[in-house]
């Protein structure tokens, strides 16, 4: 019969120590990671207890007067008016086209695919960019467990804890991720042809 003896293994009492500090690091590290909720994704950020969207566009020569007059030719887009400090307007049964941008239907959330989204939209401009802000959103749908008839907080399904932070299921490439990819596509400045053709 053959006795193994046990292995030794010596270690160096600093390299230990070391060893030790950098676990316990590691350790408190952990439930902070855990335990960290998502406030923003994308252009999409909590404020004030709601969802909204914030997105800042670069263009050059643009100005109040062209984007009021661009805004009135987007679609669901009504309500048009210049005020003190920028353009508002609304926005009124907005559609995710996801096929638009690569996705399939499996792969993108029913309230996403269904869903029409209204806002209040505030767009404010300076020398070589613009900001679109969109607050009050709502939406209706299909949610999977729930039909939503009338407008609702859309809030009440991407945001958690009474709206200080966002859903982590809405904070995906193909939830969040695709209305903000429609939202910007939709409000990305475009130079009206003045060509008769």
């Amino acid at each position: 019969m053959v006795v193994h003896s046990p292995i030794i293994l010596k270690v160096n009492f600093r390299n230990k120590s070391k060893l030790m500090k950098n676990l316990l690091y590691l350790l408190l590290l952990v439930p902070c990671l855990v335990f960290a909720q998502a406030t923003e994704y994308g252009s999409f950020k909590i404020q004030n207890t709601e969802i909204i969207y914030q997105k800042v566009f670069i263009q050059d020569s643009v100005t109040i007067d062209k984007l009021t007059e661009f805004l009135k030719t987007v679609p669901n887009v009504s309500n048009v008016e210049v005020v003190a400090d920028g353009v508002q307007a609304d926005l009124t049964d907005f559609t995710v086209d996801f096929k638009k941008f690569g996705f399939s239907q499996v792969a993108v959330p029913t309230l996403i695919q269904t869903g029409r989204y209204n806002a209040k939209i505030k767009i404010d401009g300076k020398l070589g960019k613009y900001r679109v802000t969109l607050k009050s959103m709502q939406v209706k749908g299909d949610a999977g467990y729930k039909k939503i008839t009338t407008p609702d907080n859309l809030t009440n399904y991407a945001g958690l804890n009474s709206g200080t932070v966002l859903n982590k299921d809405w904070c995906k490439p193909n939830t969040l991720g695709l209305l903000e990819k429609a939202l910007t596509d939709r409000f990305t400045f475009k130079e009206k042809d003045s060509s008769d053709w």
